[in-house]
């Protein structure tokens, strides 16, 4: 019978060893579930005779500070070599194809260079879009192909967005004009270009929050024949943020938020939760407001291609996993995360600049950051072991100059060990900021015990 757990603290220490082996001691913890009894407590790691141990997070860092032995100077190591795979190289070579089919008159060829980088774009960003379906236009209009080139003017305002959205449905909008202006065009085309061009004029005034205009209607009227979720997402998110009453403007505002869930809409679809966890921490309602910051995360999370997907944390989620843990317990917000999004999310901390290395500071926020990782480990750790034991792990890594870590070992009899293989995986996900000079060398020590609590009969 497998016994219920409970939460058993793994005490935790790092150091930052810089190239002149000056340690950095502070302290952390982190919960892993292992099974234990209620006389049973975690074993507090052996503190060395000669290190003052480290308070809480009030004390002053320039205290932890203490010099080392010199230690042998270890053997230089060179980053892993990164593999970037270009999703967009299909997509522009298409691009160039059909615009160089095109400038030639061939235009059997450069319609189906057109389609094909309208289908490679279809999977990366607005811009990408832009291109694909304004290449796809202008061969049916060097055509005479009114239908098409109508056709091929609405699927490009369809396509626009989440970048360069207001740009790109202008566009659209007059590339729609001037299908219309071509000879053998009916009138009924111009007159809805004319109509679309005032809908979207409409749709953008109402989402910066406009007085009510009669447009609006009609704005919607035709996004709903034009099968045109963006453009009645933008009027419903304005008569929403115009809404005085709170409890009303929440409705509204949810209205709006699902009004369209293509990725062309993140940006408005993101505005919107904005202001609901907004509306929802004036209430102190720190369980919605953490759901409605984790459907944010969500939003960003499926634009994105499934490798980027990690390094997708907001720091809205960071705003209201603060007041969740503190109305909860320290890590609710992570367990939460964790079950909603089937992930944690991180950031991306190599996107900011360190200047000459990293300070104590730079990597503590980083591995307090990324230790629910660790944690993962640690816990399979705890349930391979056998009660009571505790045991005591020396971790060592380097930084590499881009924040990416690499050369993480335990000592020599445990570094192929299940364990050692587990933290090494995870490490491919840690990220700190970058820095010039050379690399730097963090130590984290952790202590596990394992222990059990008998099964109720």
């Amino acid at each position: 019978m497998r016994c219920p757990c409970t939460p058993v603290t793994i005490p935790v220490r790092w150091c930052l060893l810089p190239p002149r082996m000056v340690r950095a001691l502070l302290s952390s913890t982190l919960l892993v579930l292992a099974c234990a009894t209620p006389s049973a407590t975690s074993r507090e790691a052996p503190r060395d005779a000669e290190t003052p141990a480290a308070s809480g997070g009030g004390e002053d860092l320039s205290q932890a500070w203490e010099r080392e032995p010199e230690k042998p100077v270890a053997a230089p190591v060179r980053p892993p070599e990164v593999v970037k795979v270009d999703r967009a190289e299909a997509h522009r070579a298409a691009l160039a194809t059909g615009q160089a089919a095109l400038k030639s008159k061939r235009l059997d060829d450069a319609r189906t260079a057109a389609q094909q980088a309208v289908t490679e774009a279809a999977t990366l960003d607005g811009e990408a879009r832009f291109t694909a379906h304004q290449l796809a236009f202008r061969v049916e209009l060097a055509a005479a192909d009114v239908d098409a080139a109508q056709r091929a003017a609405h699927a490009w305002r369809l396509a626009c967005g989440p970048e360069k959205l207001d740009a790109c449905r202008s566009a659209a909008v007059a590339a729609l004009g001037a299908a219309a202006k071509t000879r053998g065009a009916d009138k009924q085309l111009g007159k809805l270009a004319r109509a679309q061009q005032d809908a979207e004029l409409c749709a953008v005034k109402a989402e910066k929050g406009a007085k009510p205009n009669p447009c609006e209607a009609t704005t919607l009227t035709l996004a709903r024949r034009g099968q045109d979720p963006l453009l009645a997402q933008r009027v419903l998110l304005g008569q929403a943020l115009r809404e005085g009453d709170d409890g009303r403007q929440g409705a509204l505002l949810e209205k709006a938020e699902g009004a369209c869930d293509l990725p062309q809409c993140a940006g408005l679809r993101r505005k919107a939760l904005t202001r609901l966890v907004a509306l929802a921490r004036a209430k102190s309602d720190v369980d919605g407001a953490v759901k409605l910051a984790l459907r944010e995360v969500a939003v960003v999370a499926a634009g994105l291609p499934e490798d980027e997907r990690t390094w997708t944390r907001t720091a809205l989620l960071d705003q209201t996993c603060v007041s969740y843990d503190t109305a909860h317990a320290p890590g609710s917000c992570r367990a939460l995360e964790k079950k909603t999004l089937g992930r944690w999310t991180f950031h991306d901390y190599s996107r900011e600049r360190a200047g000459q290395g990293l300070s104590a500071d730079q990597v503590r926020v980083v591995n307090e950051h990324f230790a629910p990782l660790l944690q993962e480990c640690l816990a399979e750790q705890a349930r391979r072991m056998t009660p009571p034991d505790a045991q005591r792990f020396e971790v060592r890594w380097v930084v590499f100059n881009d924040g990416r870590v690499g050369e993480a070992h335990l000592r020599k009899d445990l570094d192929e060990t299940l364990l050692a293989k587990c933290l090494r995986a995870q490490f491919a996900g840690w990220r700190y900021p970058r820095y010039e000079g050379e690399y730097q060398n963090v130590e984290q020590s952790f202590t596990v015990t394992a222990v059990e609590r008998r099964a109720l009969r």
